[in-house]
């Protein structure tokens, strides 16, 4: 990067992303601090920047189709839910508290209705 565009960059960095520029020496210096950066937050790998954010993937499509027949679920709710509560047997077992951290109050008590009526 030119001289010319640095200061922009560099105020862009810090004060719009919120970024922590560190000052280095040289390439190699940059690569073995990004190396350490990255040794040290593999031990909580949520906090590592440089890893990818694994997306759940839903095992069937029917069981998601399944989910967003339950009233107060559709197709937003539906995938978050199953995040949160991988099968059926998981989802119609969660108390209605454990419900609403994922959809909110009024979607979980219908959830919960839905569940428990049938028992």
């Amino acid at each position: 990067m030119s001289e010319q565009y640095f200061p922009a960059a560099q105020k862009f960095t810090v004060l719009d992303l919120g970024m922590v520029l560190l000052p280095v020496s040289s390439q190699m210096e940059a690569a073995s601090l990004i190396i350490q950066l990255v040794h040290d937050q593999t031990k909580e790998p949520s906090k590592n920047p440089f890893l990818r954010k694994k997306r759940a993937q839903l095992s069937e499509p029917s069981l998601l189709q399944t989910v967003q027949q339950i009233p107060g679920v559709g197709k937003v709710k539906a995938p978050l839910l199953l995040q949160e509560f991988p099968s059926i047997q998981h989802l119609s077992n969660a108390s209605t508290q454990e419900l609403e951290r994922v959809v909110g109050q009024a979607a979980a008590q219908r959830i919960h209705e839905f569940f428990t009526q049938s028992r």
